[in-house]
């Protein structure tokens, strides 16, 4: 990346008296702004989002407790299956029509299905196949007695025979051996009582429709192959049996209401014809309908042609009155005539002649009056005209009027009559009427009673056998196949679940956007698991894996936490790094080595400070004598140059730890421990101190509060989010700089490990993070390139 700001490359050999010499003492540089963005807080519609790959990971992580789980339901499944008493099912196909064969068009008593009540109908049929009563009538057919189903094994069989049993058993009956029958007396449970025997038979039965059909399966259970096929034949049989007799009963019973009322039906006809006889004998009325309908046709043509009439008249009152109307001068243009239209165009003619010859003559002039005298003439035969044409309009005028008069006068005496003869025959017309309805309905009483007769004698039913049970030979129930399938699914689901427990109550830190979010502050970059044993390193020297191969997965990852150190600030990358973590063994050290050997290979000269004063581990990394070290600087009164010591990566020196002192929290906060960074600062381009972890001691946060920023390392999946926070909270409370962290120890080992868990073997591949963003990468030898 050529816009990174890249530090100075000081020369290669050392200043004289050694890199920590003493030319003159400055104050330590600001602590430089940092330019990373702060984690942005998620939207409330990112919460909501389901990371489908968390989840997946979640499965991966927890997959031995859902194998574990799976396997101890299916176990379970399987010991049930074995243990479990065979049960068989005999199954009949039954097809139910809504209505019987048609012999006869005549209508059946029972009340038909239309297409609307269809699916009340087979519901009504399915509901009478699962009635007491037909239960009672089979049990009583085949002499059952339907007992409970045992609750509990005998005390004294042991498990394992019971267990070997039920699996011959079961062997036997899926090969097609026939099954003893389990009708012995001395094994058999007490009766039921009449009432629960039918609930017995009828929680073993099933009734099951065919869709898109007319066709229905009874099914029933039992232990004994024969009783299986038995009950649902005898179902079959007494439901249409049942069915019959519901027909035939309800045939009589309409035979003898018919009758009943045809017999009063006859009586009141016979009143009624008698009181309409006399009634026309008094009142001599012999065909009253004929002459009133006779008269109403009349009173309607008459009625029309009044219509009619009523019409032409006004029409001709409309032309009379447009005559008499003196201020209407377009009267005549109304008339349609020939000879006024002639007329007044001959009147033009002349009117126009006699223009014209104004411009030469006079008025008086013999020629103008001839031409004068002619259309005072044209007038007159135009107003005689349209006189002869007005009389005309007014006859006709008047003649309608007359006509219309008529119509009124016929049609008042039209309906005087017609009233005249309801008077008389309204009675008549009732007592006529009762006479019909009280014929009509004994004729339709007498019909359907010959109907009823006909169709009692049918024996026809809409309900048949398709396919009769058959004994069955191998047992229903249990199936192992299915028992497995659902043992299998309902462990899947089980460990699933489990896993997604185990995962809430787990709060240790495995995703950089999880300790982005408890941090505060970005995750600068990863740490993969690495191998060294090409190398011959182990885990307190597999930092040394970057110098040894650059372009392994680990000098790989490490590049991309320096160049996420140059652009954590707007000066680059701090000048004092300070490396901590919550809790020993996080990959801590291992970090800071790998970014001192970084940034000594891009050309900086580098300081790397071991100030674990507890537990220090550089002299181990680098195979340094740790006789010498920081404590003796700082409790004694050896020269920094005789401490800091080379290594076998090129610019990085390292200063070990040294004896360990009684009181480390002192050393640290002691005026000497600045001025050993004051002096670093000066000769070295940076300065990297390896401190102790924050835990319960004060170590770390007098470091932090020393160095221009403080990196945190988190031990992928094993650092608690608990611990990471309080001691992030205990850092800031110091005034620390905290920067951003790494996840170590990133990815899954694929063998055994040293120390802080890096194992011989390794998959590349890994992921970084920098600010928001995340994603692979692998940065060339030489940063900036």
């Amino acid at each position: 990346m050529s816009n990174i700001s890249q530090p100075p490359v000081p020369a290669e050999g050392l200043p004289p008296g050694g890199p920590l010499a003493r030319p003159g003492q400055r104050a330590l540089a600001p602590r430089p702004q940092s330019q990373v963005p702060a984690v942005a807080t998620a939207a409330p519609d990112e919460e909501d989002f389901i990371d489908l790959r968390h989840l997946w990971g979640i499965l991966l992580r927890r997959k031995g407790t859902v194998l574990l789980a799976a396997a101890l339901v299916v176990l379970i499944g399987l010991i049930y299956t074995f243990t479990a008493t065979p049960i068989y099912r005999g199954t009949l196909l039954m097809q139910i029509e809504r209505q019987e064969g048609q012999v006869v068009k005549y209508k059946d008593v029972t009340p038909d299905e239309d297409a609307r009540s269809g699916q009340d109908f087979y519901q009504t049929q399915y509901e009478l196949l699962k009635s007491r009563n037909l239960a009672r009538r089979v049990i009583d057919q085949l002499g059952l007695e339907p007992q409970g189903r045992k609750q509990a094994d005998e005390a004294s069989e042991s498990f394992l025979g019971n267990l070997a049993g039920s699996f011959q058993e079961w062997l036997a009956g899926i090969l097609g051996a026939e099954t003893k029958a389990t009708d012995d007396p001395g094994q058999a449970e007490p009766d039921l009582p009449p009432g629960d025997q039918e609930k017995a038979l009828l929680a073993n039965l099933n009734i099951e429709p065919v869709r898109n059909s007319r066709l229905v399966k009874i099914s029933y259970e039992s232990p004994r192959p024969a009783e299986a096929a038995a009950v649902p034949n005898a179902i079959a049989n007494n439901f249409i049996n049942m069915n019959l007799e519901r027909r035939f009963e309800a045939s009589s019973y309409a035979t003898r209401f018919l009758q009943e009322q045809l017999q009063q039906a006859r009586v009141t006809l016979e009143d009624s014809e008698k009181r309409l006889v006399q009634y026309s004998r008094e009142r001599e009325i012999i065909d009253s309908e004929n002459r009133l309908s006779t008269l109403m046709a009349r009173l309607q043509e008459m009625t029309t042609s009044l219509v009619k009439a009523e019409a032409a008249r006004i029409e001709s009152e409309a032309a009379y009155l447009g005559l008499t109307d003196a201020n209407n001068p377009g009267v005549a243009g109304m008339l349609d005539s020939q000879a006024i239209e002639k007329l007044k165009g001959r009147r033009a003619e002349l009117q126009a002649e006699y223009e014209q010859n104004l411009e030469v003559y006079k008025p008086g002039y013999p020629k103008m009056q001839q031409i004068q005298r002619q259309i005072a003439d044209i007038d007159k035969t135009i107003a005689k005209e349209v006189a002869a044409i007005a009389g005309s309009i007014r006859l006709k005028f008047e003649t309608r009027q007359r006509e219309e008069a008529k119509l009124n006068q016929r049609i008042a005496e039209i309906k005087e009559e017609v009233l005249t003869l309801q008077d008389r025959s309204t009675d008549h017309q009732t007592l006529k009427r009762e006479v019909d309805t009280n014929r009509e309905l004994y004729e339709g009483l007498l019909q359907r009673l010959k109907e009823v007769g006909v169709t009692a004698g049918i024996g026809t039913n809409n309900v048949s056998v398709v396919d009769p049970a058959e004994v069955p030979i191998r047992p229903y129930k249990p199936s192992l196949p299915k028992n497995l399938a659902i043992a299998l699914v309902l462990g899947l689901l089980l460990g699933v679940g489990l896993a997604y427990l185990l995962e809430t109550l787990d709060d240790s830190i495995k995703t950089s956007e999880d300790a982005e979010r408890r941090l505060g502050v970005p995750v600068l970059g990863l740490m993969p698991m690495a191998a060294g044993e090409e190398y011959g390193l182990e885990a307190e020297t597999l930092a040394l894996l970057v110098n040894r191969d650059p372009k392994s997965p680990l000098a790989e990852a490490a590049r991309s936490l320096r160049t996420s150190l140059l652009f954590s600030t707007s000066e680059g990358a701090p000048r004092i790094c300070h490396f901590t973590s919550a809790s020993p063994s996080e990959g801590k050290t291992t970090s800071a080595v790998v970014m001192a050997i970084i940034f000594a290979q891009a050309g900086g000269k580098v300081l790397l400070i071991d100030a674990d004063l507890r537990n220090p581990s550089l002299h181990r990394t680098f195979g340094l004598a740790n006789t010498e070290g920081l404590t003796n600087f700082l409790a004694g009164d050896i020269e920094p140059a005789k401490i800091a010591r080379p290594t076998e990566v090129a610019r990085l020196f390292t200063i070990t730890s040294g004896p360990l002192p009684p009181n480390p929290v002192e050393l640290l906060s002691s005026p000497k421990m600045l001025d050993l960074l004051h002096l670093a600062v000066e000769r070295f381009d940076y300065v990297i101190i390896d401190g102790p972890p924050v835990i319960g001691l004060a170590d770390a946060l007098v470091l932090a509060n020393l160095a221009s920023a403080t990196i945190f390392a988190i031990h992928t999946g094993e650092t608690r989010a608990g611990a990471m926070e309080g001691a992030v909270k205990r850092l800031r409370g110091a005034n620390a700089h905290v920067i951003g962290g790494v996840m170590t120890m990133a990815g899954r080992p694929g063998g055994g490990g040293y120390g802080y868990g890096y194992g011989y073997s390794y998959d590349y591949h890994y992921t970084y993070t920098y600010g928001n963003k995340s994603g692979a990468e692998a940065l060339p030898d030489k940063a900036g390139a």
